[in-house]
């Protein structure tokens, strides 16, 4: 193999990795735990950037997150643990 096609090679080799780091976390949803943790700010800085990139390029995602922040306004627990003593 020539030097030429060595080169070639590897950088193509390297694009395809590059792009592969891109867009893997996009081929996996996030569930309703992760999104849960999410909206109550219960992630780790790491979790936290990769959530929010993926919310980025996942229009699925962000209708369920905008669904349980919806849900979730709805929902009232002082309302629920209100007493009169």
């Amino acid at each position: 193999m020539s030097t030429e096609a060595l080169i070639v090679v590897v950088f193509a080799l390297s694009v395809i990795w590059f792009m592969w780091r891109q867009i893997k976390g996009t081929l996996k949803h996030l569930d309703d735990d992760d999104l849960d943790n999410f909206l109550s700010n219960r992630m780790g800085e790491k979790e936290l950037k990769r959530t929010r990139e993926h919310l980025l390029q996942c229009e699925s995602c962000k209708l369920r997150l905008d669904e349980m922040t919806k849900y979730s306004q709805k929902i009232k627990p002082d309302r629920w643990l209100k007493r009169r003593f």
